[in-house]
């Protein structure tokens, strides 16, 4: 896709840049500029191979990627805004670029934005299984402390 693939260096750093500033410092900008690249050359590569939504066979390693951080954000405590605003940041980064666009390229983000709103919904959905894992792992380990020993 061209939209991403151009100067594409430039548009993650833009990218990580907008979504650290969102996070605050409670990631580490290197985690954060580590996470968002490897995302971003795994979307660049996808789309390449004929992506056409979240659950296509060449979006596996986007998946992946992005459960990894949204299991990450919720064990570190993030809401599950503050852990999709990574994925959605990259559409905020792209509309300056549309200012002079073609209709190619227009009809070219919009594409790409109905992936982003699948994988930032795809964050969530791994955010909000995360959690419920942890809270049921913690309720496990207070009922166990509760339960008196009996002999």
């Amino acid at each position: 896709m061209r939209l991403l693939s151009d100067g594409d260096r430039d548009l993650a750093a833009v990218w990580v840049a907008e979504a650290s500033a969102s996070l605050g410092s409670r990631v580490s900008a290197a985690e954060v500029d580590r996470e968002l690249r490897e995302l971003y050359e795994a979307l660049v590569a996808a789309l390449r191979e004929g992506a056409v939504d979240v659950h296509s066979e060449q979006m596996y390693e986007v998946r992946a990627l992005v459960t990894e951080l949204s299991r990450n954000r919720a064990r570190q405590g993030f809401s599950p805004s503050e852990t999709a605003i990574g994925v959605f940041a990259l559409k905020r980064v792209l509309e300056p670029l549309l200012a002079d666009g073609s209709a190619e390229e227009i009809q070219a983000y919009l594409r790409l934005g109905r992936i982003l709103d699948g994988l930032g919904l795809f964050t969530i959905e791994t955010y909000t299984q995360t959690r419920e894992e942890l809270i049921t792992a913690q309720a496990e380990q207070l009922l166990e402390l509760s339960t008196p020993v009996v002999r």
